[in-house]
């Protein structure tokens, strides 16, 4: 070659290099064509890194076709064991934001190529998800993941199998809920770029007990386990001198539960009046416990349960019949109709499934003595007229329930000032209206306990429901306010309960939210509540107590007290001053609703004796079975109410007390001690009728967690001291390794009779 075709082939090659500079994509294929000058290029142009990278990009030609996607395997089973899900029977992935999970996704066309092909997911929420608000993210594939943000990465690369695996992280503030999962594939092929989006199964994202990232992150596992992830618990219920667990299935993880507790966020009048801002504060326990509070109740929005403290429960289920939420929920879910009936127990053992169903660490709390203190003045108010009866007119506000349940969810309070995390008071029961809706909390049960009213949602109300003082007054006939007769600063919040940490045993919370009873620290806690609260008129008369103690007052049973048995019940009252005294001593016994409303009246004696010094007086009172029975109402409660007026000063006191009557253990479960998983069980029902007449209208049910319930009704009466087997149910288990049989037997003459049995499943 001569000097100037040399020189001319130079400038070619310059001309060139200088093409490819302002033309990099073009090197690839001209590469291909010239692979002879990639040397000299290289050599002359490029650095040791650029190279590297243009050699990985030309190893292999353009495919020909877009990269299609086979398959995603959302490796359902080691993502729910990672993530503590595993027991929900749920056909979607259902993981814990605050953390990661791994997915593999398949091919069907060719092995996934890093310098040809962009792997996008797309998550999204609500029904108008975008960008702008968070409701919608995208995520290409990076090189690492960062904890405080939604990501991806590529975790493994099988060509055999034309599969990749990628790492996604869910952010601890993430909303909750179910997601659109949309995979975006990207390849650069011969003739271009060309994308391709498909949509595959949900996801479900849930809040993390598990993380210290979230909001609800509980520390101690074994409470974890019991708040968290136990699906059956004890509700306590009866008085405060005589109380018992009873056994209630929660089934969070039951099919279809987890969905209708995301559709109790999604039908709340906040969300259908604003599905924007409703959604966004879904990354928030503290906004879910509130709406979940609201929508457990039929108040607004046709939430779940339609409460009813009548006493008559026609067309409906009595609240008593209850063993679980499951039934409920799932009923409510499928007739879009508040469920007939419920009272305060069955409100807090559907807010427990609803709370863990996401992930809230929650317990039913019961609270003996319940105040409900309507005028938010911290006191509870009782008017007896000059004769010793209650002022029908006057006492139609403040009540004291025999006990009232409600809930504790545990989680942060960033809302908050510093030392309000942990447990937060939410209730479920509609008492009271909180911004125009039937709904409680969450309240710190640290500032309930210090009487901080001011600190949370509706923390004033359940400082009274534990902590009120009970006043009684004297009115004239005119309905004013005479006298003040007696301030008890004892009665109200007697032994808060809930079931222990792994075990069925009691544990006593009444010193987690109020202190020592006389102590000064409670009376400083009462009066910062009571300095914030309204006061009525005669408040003012606070310290006007005539005479208090001169005549004291107190009542008990004798022997059991059993339904079907005569029941034995002593007034005694006594003169404790150094003069004789004439007195009229009236007792009047009523059966009452659990919110204590008199019901039947089962006895009343009225008599004139004088009292010397020192001197007792002592009525005992026999029940029969025929006196009591036709009046009792749903937890078989009675009060006995003593008013003695002294005559010669006209001071009149007054004594009250309340008793259960129990049922007799009288249900037994007949079935197999081992069942079969995925298969059909006979279960039976016996029970012997405890009582002297017979037993007409019954009805039998099994219910629980792990198996869907079922019920049968009695073929016509079962009589007196009889032994009677139900029809036989059929139960399916879809959950091992056990699950618990809870039963319940109501009829016309005795209700709220229950059994349980644990059964294995194989």
């Amino acid at each position: 070659m001569g000097n100037n075709a040399a020189k001319a082939e130079a400038e070619k090659e310059e001309e060139i290099s200088e093409y490819l500079d302002e033309h990099p994509r073009f090197l690839v294929e001209y590469i291909d064509r010239n692979p002879h000058l990639l040397d000299g290029y290289v050599y002359e142009k490029v650095d040791e890194a650029t190279a590297k990278e243009w050699l990985e990009r030309v190893k292999t030609l353009p495919p020909s076709e877009i990269l299609q996607v086979a398959k995603i395997d959302y490796r359902k089973e080691s993502n729910t064991i990672g993530h503590h899900t595993d027991k929900y029977a749920h056909k979607n992935l259902v993981v814990r934001r605050a953390d990661r999970f791994t997915i593999d996704i398949y091919f069907k066309n060719r092995e996934f190529l890093p310098a040809k092909d962009a792997i996008s997911l797309e998550f999204s929420i609500g029904n108008d998800a975008n960008f702008a608000n968070g409701t919608k993210v995208k995520l290409p594939m990076d090189d690492q993941l960062q904890a405080s943000k939604w990501g991806c990465m590529l975790a493994g690369q099988d060509d055999a199998t034309q599969k990749i695996s990628v790492d996604v992280n869910i952010p601890a503030d993430a909303i909750i809920g179910r997601y659109k999962l949309t995979v975006e594939v990207t390849s650069e092929l011969e003739s271009g770029m060309k994308t391709e989006r498909t949509t595959k199964p949900d996801i479900i994202v849930i809040f993390n007990p598990f993380s210290p990232a979230d909001d609800c992150f509980m520390e101690n596992p074994s409470h974890r386990n019991e708040y968290v992830l136990n699906d059956v618990g004890l509700l306590y219920r009866g008085g405060w001198y005589d109380f018992s667990g009873k056994e209630w299935a929660f089934g969070q993880f039951d099919e279809g539960i987890l969905d209708i507790t995301l559709k109790l966020l999604r039908v709340d009048s906040r969300a259908t009046s604003n599905p924007e801002r409703s959604l966004l504060k879904r990354t928030s326990p503290v906004f879910c416990s509130r709406v979940l509070s609201a929508m457990v109740n039929n108040f607004d929005a046709k939430g779940v349960i339609f409460g009813d403290w009548s006493g008559n429960y026609e067309g409906g289920k009595r609240p008593t019949f209850w063993s679980g939420s499951a039934k409920i929920l799932q009923e409510w879910n499928k007739t879009n109709m508040p469920v007939k009936y419920g009272q305060c127990w069955v409100f807090a053992g559907v807010l427990t499934t609803v709370m863990r169903a996401i992930g809230i660490a929650c317990r039913p709390i019961t609270n003996f003595r319940s105040a409900h203190d309507m005028e938010y003045n911290m006191t509870i108010d009782e008017f007896y007229e000059e004769d010793g009866s209650k002022s029908e007119v006057m006492n139609s506000g403040d009540s004291i329930w025999n006990f009232h349940v409600w809930n504790e969810g545990y989680f942060r309070r960033p809302d908050l000032p510093k030392g309000y995390n942990g447990w937060q008071a939410v209730d479920g029961t509609p008492q009271e209206a909180s911004n125009h809706l039937m709904q409680c909390g969450p309240a710190p049960v640290s500032a309930i306990k210090n009487g901080e009213i001011y600190i949370g949602h509706d923390t004033n109300f359940i400082f009274a429901e534990v902590n009120a003082d009970v006043l009684e007054w004297q009115v004239d006939k005119q309905g004013q306010v005479t006298a003040l007769l007696r301030r008890n600063t004892r009665d109200v919040g007697r032994k808060l309960s809930t079931k222990a940490v792994g075990s069925n045993e009691r544990e006593d919370l009444t010193d987690r939210y109020k202190y020592e009873e006389g102590s000064s620290d409670e009376r400083k806690a009462f009066e910062r509540a009571y300095a914030h609260g309204r006061k009525a008129d005669y408040h003012e008369k606070l310290n006007v107590i005539k005479d208090e103690g001169a005549i004291t007052i107190s009542h008990e049973t004798i022997g059991e007290v059993i339904n079907g048995k005569t029941i034995k019940v002593a007034a005694k009252v006594t003169n404790t001053t150094s003069q004789s005294r004439d007195v009229i001593i009236t007792t009047v016994m009523h059966t009452v609703l659990n919110t204590g409303a008199r019901r039947g009246l089962v006895a009343r004696e009225r008599i004139e004796v004088k009292l010397d010094a020192g001197e007792v007086s002592q009525k005992t009172f026999s029940l029969d079975f025929s006196q009591y029975s036709s009046q009792l109402v749903d937890e078989n409660a009675v009060r006995v109410t003593t008013t003695v007026r002294v005559q010669q000063t006209s001071n009149l006191y007054v004594g009250t007390y309340d008793f259960q009557v129990k049922s007799p253990d009288c249900l037994k479960i007949k079935c197999a001690d081992k069942l079969a998983n995925y298969e059909y069980s006979s279960v039976q029902l016996v029970i012997t009728n405890p009582l002297p007449v017979a037993l007409t209208t019954g009805e039998f049910s099994i219910e629980g967690s792990g198996f869907y319930g079922a019920s049968v009704k009695a073929v016509g009466p079962i009589a007196p001291g009889e032994t009677y087997t139900s029809e036989v149910m059929e139960i399916r288990p879809y959950r091992r390794p056990n699950i618990q049989l809870l039963a319940d037997f109501d009829a016309r003459e005795i209700m709220n009779i229950k059994a349980s049995k644990t059964v294995e499943v194989e």
